[in-house]
């Protein structure tokens, strides 16, 4: 079995991404050629889980973001500011290698302990996905994701609410 690190800042210097494949072309193409420039202008922040050698198998990016309230679900805009603060979690892909060992779950654990974290210091209502398929969008509501638009087919945008985010990481656990 591989030795893999805990999630770590992509260092772009460090981190090998040259290989990773996780059969959705635009997901690789952004790892390898968007993710540290949007770290160097402080637009999204990548974390990754590499091997001991330092190759990439597994990414998310977040970036802050804000949900237009007259736009979102009831239970997102109930009490809140307009915009609601939120967290984008902007991107998730595990290389195929890797594909079906919780590596991604591992990710979202992360992203989803940085919302809680981030709340208790600058407020964060929610975190944000987009769901780029069906199995995508399957694989979120099963972690406690909830679409912004249940009638919606296609990429769809789910949302988890920080107050929920305990109960999802005592079950993914």
């Amino acid at each position: 079995m591989t030795e893999l690190h805990r999630p770590a800042p992509l260092d772009p210097r460090r981190h090998d991404r040259g290989a990773f494949n996780s059969g959705e072309p635009t997901l690789d193409e952004w790892l390898r050629r968007y993710a540290g420039q949007n770290r160097r202008h402080d637009t999204a922040a990548t974390w990754v889980i590499a091997t001991a050698d330092d190759t990439v198998v597994a990414y998310a990016s977040m970036a802050m973001t804000a949900i237009d309230r007259p736009a979102a679900p009831p239970e997102i805009a109930k009490g809140a500011p307009d915009p609601v603060p939120a967290l984008l979690l902007g991107r998730l892909a595990v290389d195929r290698e890797y594909a079906g060992m919780g590596i991604g779950t591992v990710l979202t654990a992360h992203v989803l302990a940085t919302a809680v974290e981030l709340n208790t210091k600058a407020a964060c209502r929610s975190v944000v996905v987009t769901a780029l398929n069906a199995a995508a969008h399957t694989w979120w509501e099963h972690l406690g994701f909830r679409p912004f638009d249940p009638d919606a087919t296609g990429p769809a945008d789910l949302y988890l609410l920080t107050t929920d985010i305990e109960t999802t990481l005592r079950r993914i656990r």
